[in-house]
């Protein structure tokens, strides 16, 4: 279990960025299709990970649409190749510089930095949760407002000494216009389907969820 702080802030980094698909024109209908398609088409959403020799072939340097130059000055070529990963996702609703935009946060002097390489497909199936969620409501994320944390920025934010952002399994998210109850509720139902197994936890500004492999709430 893990928690996050609401006073979490960005540094001078924009958060967001791109389009996700629950802004373009015709989203409207895509919650009655996903209710249609059922279960099924949940399992294809948080499907396998692709082999180890498809994935390492992702991580090139090709530029990735919305990243800042900033970021890439700042933490390196690998800001690059992860965007590229998450590319490789293909979430309808999730830009890669929204889940790219926490690692640029810091706390009291302590920046977080980017998950470890052997981390990063680990962030998959709860990525692919959050696009399902954003789905299942109907509403635009605002933020991922925490996603991985280093151990030493994990403290400075006063994090669970196990918590799951360490492990790159987790992520805090935030809505437009949609109570934290509602998201909440949102995780717990796809969880009740058996889209994924893992923790939901409710905050006043933000809902946690991780794809931990068993059921918690808080």
């Amino acid at each position: 279990m893990a928690m996050s702080s609401p006073s979490e802030k960005p540094d001078q980094f924009l958060v967001g960025g791109g389009v996700p698909e629950c802004l373009k024109p015709g989203y409207v209908n895509r919650r009655k299709f996903l209710g249609a398609a059922g279960l099924t088409a949940a399992g294809v959403i948080i499907g396998a990970p692709k082999s180890e020799a498809a994935f390492f072939g992702l991580m090139g340097d090709k530029p990735v649409p919305g990243i800042p130059h900033a970021w890439i000055q700042a933490k390196g070529s690998d800001v690059t190749r992860y965007a590229r990963y998450i590319q490789s996702l293909n979430l309808r609703n999730i830009t890669p510089r929204m889940v790219l935009a926490p690692h640029f946060k810091s706390r009291g002097g302590v920046a977080n930095s980017l998950p470890p390489k052997t981390y990063w497909r680990k962030l998959g199936p709860t990525l692919k949760l959050i696009d399902s969620i954003v789905s299942r409501i109907g509403s635009p994320l605002k933020e991922i407002a925490s996603a991985y944390r280093s151990p030493s920025y994990n403290r400075a934010v006063g994090g669970r000494t196990k918590s799951y952002h360490m492990q790159n399994m987790a992520c805090d998210i935030k809505f437009h216009g949609v109570s934290t109850y509602h998201v909440a509720a949102a995780a717990k139902e796809l969880r009740s389907q058996g889209l994924y197994r893992g923790g939901v936890g409710r905050y006043s500004a933000f809902v946690h969820v991780d794809t931990r492999g068993i059921n918690v709430d808080w």
